[in-house]
């Protein structure tokens, strides 16, 4: 039967997918980064997250690895190098924190962290010309389990990075090529675990490839042609709103329990 092809979810929410991965992926191809911090929030209202973050990690896959081929000249993988042992042990963990917590306070903990980096993001830009390499450990390590636990490390990473990278194209790429090196691990970890196996999953995957690198192309241009903070702060917007909803609902979830 076609159903058991496709995820478990309503006709409407299966027909809006495509227009969350066409936003999610533009903001992607112009910040080099976004994707899961768009995504993985409105997915989750509807569907686990051990369904959303492997979702979402496959597209990231393809189109990481896209934007790290065109760019990665630019990158400074001195950085790169800093940061990537202690990324390494956060993924574990957060892979272990993934499989094993429930539903609600997954749901809280992603709300909090959403409208937080937007509130944070929202307050104007900083200059973080103190910060040393050595920050580069715990960004790596609490980078890490984001990524894994709600598909979100790049604006962790982005912190670290924005201080450190003065150059916007450069900046880009070397978000890009860290996402990539981030998403094939977790990637690896997904599959070896079950959770990147499952039918419906793959083949939703698979139907949202095409969105996903229209989205990416789109963003690409936007790159060129908008100013980063005003991207960002749109970016913000949508994320205080949508983690204000994911507090409610996960509090809601947690009255109901």
């Amino acid at each position: 039967m076609i159903s058991a092809w496709l995820p478990d979810a309503p006709w409407y929410v299966l027909a809006a997918l495509p227009f969350v991965m066409l936003a999610a992926y533009t903001v992607f191809g112009a910040t080099g980064f976004g994707s899961s911090i768009i995504a993985v929030p409105a997915l989750a209202h509807v569907f686990p997250l051990t369904f959303a973050v492997p979702l979402v990690t496959a597209l990231d896959c393809a189109a990481a690895a896209n934007a790290s081929l065109r760019q990665w000249r630019r990158a400074e993988f001195a950085e790169i190098r800093r940061i990537l042992p202690t990324m390494l042990v956060g993924i574990a963990a957060g892979t272990t924190l993934l499989v094993n917590l429930p539903r609600a306070p997954a749901l809280l903990a992603l709300g909090v962290f959403v409208a937080a980096y937007g509130a944070y993001t929202l307050a104007g830009p900083r200059e973080w010309r103190a910060v040393r390499p050595f920050w580069a450990w715990p960004i790596g390590l609490f980078g890490g389990v984001f990524s894994v636990l709600f598909g979100t490390g790049g604006p962790i990473y982005m912190v670290y990075l924005s201080a450190r990278v003065g150059d916007k194209t450069a900046l880009r790429a070397t978000s890009s090529v860290l996402v990539t090196i981030s998403v094939v691990i977790r990637t690896v970890v997904f599959v070896a675990t079950g959770l990147l196996t499952h039918i419906p999953l793959l083949v939703t995957a698979a139907v949202l490839l095409p969105v996903m690198l229209g989205g990416y192309a789109l963003g690409n241009r936007l790159h060129f042609a908008l100013t980063r903070a005003g991207v960002m702060r749109l970016i913000a917007l949508l994320l205080v709103a949508n983690g204000v909803l994911l507090v409610a609902r996960a509090v809601g979830l947690l009255r109901a329990g």
